[in-house]
């Protein structure tokens, strides 16, 4: 095998799935004796033949459950086929789920040796990346915090670093970069435009078209655990659109512009001294920088934080007035009362009125470092008082 080279010849996996319901004691008692359930056989990849070139980016799409990961897992190693043949050349690096290989007590920069050891790199090969991993991650200070304190954004941008630094003959990502805010999406998809210039091999899965588009020059199509297409990126998205009953699905946004021409050009997280962050800690400033371009005789703005599950947790909106051309705007949080967590702050513009859900245009995600004392989502620590005495829960 070349070094960057991939080849499945007839790759076949499949999985037993038992159903089984939680029973009542008396229910157990009856059944006492009896066989359980057959578990049903659920075929992941059915005779996959695939064959990729040292250099090429492949992207890799179909509906949930097709066998996108069950492909990338079998060429990663960590899953063996029933059946057929699965090759990498030279040295194969994956990002397939988020905290994969971390020690949960370790900080940050320990996992980063935990890795490259893993991956086959001896110290002197990580002495000399350690430092442009951590730069990349954006972690900052939480690199010295163990990764159990992480929110999955935290993870994300640690898993991504210490893969993108390890130059790899092959590089094997999943979905996993449907988790970072869109500015670090573009920073990872620039990552790794760099290390194929070197290179690399890429396969990549992921549901966002704009990143197959970006990066890869080839589409294979994955239905039922079967090839369905192999070719070109225009004609793969197309064919898989045509398959979802959503031709034009790929190139329209969900959360579309309010007024027209009136949108938000940019929308940047910061801190109280202007930097862009997205790790911040309960009770920091937290600052939304936004451009809007217009023209508008009367703009309002509004400002969104969703939960991790979309769920609304605080809005705001303001008029600000005539807009020309552009006009820059920005909304301060002195105190952020956040929990532990990845969120959204979404943003949208309208022309007289204030935009509402879905037409907000403009999502940046940022995480919130979790603390011992206290869980949930709001930020309302205070203090105890117990027989007289008062104890600050910090």
């Amino acid at each position: 095998m070349r070094p960057g080279e991939i080849v499945l010849e007839e790759a076949t996996r499949s999985f037993k799935v038992t159903h089984e319901r939680s029973q009542t004691l008396k229910e157990l008692a009856v059944s006492f004796g009896r066989r359980s359930r057959r578990p049903t056989e659920v075929h992941a990849l059915r005779g996959v033949d695939l064959r990729v070139e040292p250099g090429e980016a492949v992207g890799i799409v179909g509906r949930n459950g097709a066998g996108k990961t069950s492909l990338l897992r079998c060429l990663a190693g960590i899953v063996p086929l029933d059946s057929g043949r699965a090759d990498t050349g030279g040295r194969t690096v994956s990002l397939l789920e988020l905290g994969a290989g971390f020690g949960q007590d370790f900080t940050g920069r320990e996992n980063i040796w935990l890795n490259g050891a893993l991956y086959g790199f001896d110290r002197e090969e990580i002495e000399e990346r350690i430092d442009r991993i951590v730069e990349f991650s954006e972690l900052g200070e939480f690199i010295d915090v163990p990764v159990k304190a992480y929110s999955t954004g935290m993870f994300l941008r640690l898993g991504f670093a210490i893969v993108a630094h390890l130059d790899a003959d092959v590089l094997l990502i999943d979905e996993i970069l449907a988790v970072g805010d869109e500015s670090f999406q573009r920073k990872c998809l620039a990552r790794i435009s760099e290390q194929m210039e070197r290179g690399a091999t890429l396969v990549l899965v992921s549901h966002d078209p704009a990143a197959i588009e970006r990066v890869c020059d080839r589409v294979v199509v994955l239905d039922a655990g079967q090839k369905a297409f192999d070719g070109g990126v225009a004609e793969g998205l197309l064919h898989y659109h045509r398959m979802l009953g959503t031709e034009s699905g790929g190139s329209q946004s969900l959360r579309p512009s309010a007024g027209g021409a009136l949108t938000i050009a940019e929308l940047e997280v910061k801190d109280d001294e202007g930097r862009v962050r997205h790790m911040f800690r309960p009770g920091e400033v937290l600052r939304a920088d936004l451009v809007v371009a217009g023209p508008a005789e009367r703009a309002v703005l509004a400002l969104e934080v969703r939960g991790e599950r979309g769920e609304l947790l605080f809005r705001t909106d303001a008029t600000i007035g005539a807009v020309e051309d552009t006009l820059e705007a920005s909304f301060e949080i002195p105190r952020l009362a956040l929990l532990g967590g990845d969120y959204d702050l979404s943003a949208g513009v309208g022309d007289q009125d204030p935009p509402f859900g879905g037409q907000l245009d403009r999502v940046a995600r940022f995480s919130v470092a979790h603390v011992a004392t206290g869980e949930g989502v709001a930020d309302l620590r205070g203090t105890w008082t117990v027989a007289g005495r008062t104890e600050a829960v910090s």
